[in-house]
């Protein structure tokens, strides 16, 4: 079962010592999602995100995308293979982005036990767009670009706005994890 853990400035794990500098991150070594507690004031301040709830709970639900990599033996695949825009890493990362869509198209629509309350209430528009901000707001391309380097895909670990956006939507959209199979989509939508 995966746990979570809040951390401020850093942290031991399984997977080594952590700091702030890293963000959000899943250790299979514990099966801990870890995040630090000013995390989503950066994604707003820093990042430019609208930083609305489904912003954030996007962020989580990624991170939990990694744990259901680890369930199914497939969280290696990310080291294997070239990097860059179109490697493994990357599309691991944009798979994670999927899960978090299917995430949340069931948590706005499954009811919890013994009531008649959704999770998440129905999701809005703005709620949707919240999300996607957050996903935009993390793609490699924007974050190179505001903190005035080049763009370089070539160097990409998590795979462009763009296409961090397209990955959630497809997920969110379809409700079908089976959507979700970067690792065969000839193009990545960036």
């Amino acid at each position: 079962m995966v746990s979570i853990r809040l951390f401020s400035d850093n942290v031991s794990t399984a997977c080594g010592p952590a700091t702030t500098d890293v963000g959000p991150f899943y250790c299979p070594g514990d099966q801990t999602a870890y995040f630090d507690t000013s995390f989503f004031d950066v994604l707003v301040s820093q990042f430019g995100s609208s930083g609305g709830p489904l912003a954030q709970e996007y962020v989580v639900a990624h991170e939990f995308g990694h744990h259901v990599h680890d369930l199914q033996g497939t969280l290696g695949r990310a080291q294997q293979g070239p990097g860059g825009a179109e490697g493994n890493g990357v599309r691991t990362e944009l798979q994670a982005d999927c899960y978090a869509g299917v995430w949340a198209h069931y948590a706005a629509i499954t009811k919890q036990e013994g009531t008649d309350v959704t999770f998440l209430q129905p999701l809005t528009d703005k709620d949707i767009e919240d999300a996607l901000s957050a996903a935009s707001s993390v793609g490699d391309d924007r974050i190179q670009q505001s903190s005035g380097g080049r763009v370089n895909p070539e160097s990409w670990t998590h795979g462009s706005s763009a296409a961090r956006q397209y990955w959630f939507t497809e997920g969110y959209r379809t409700g079908d994890p089976q959507k979700c199979d970067t690792f065969s989509a000839t193009d990545l939508h960036e």
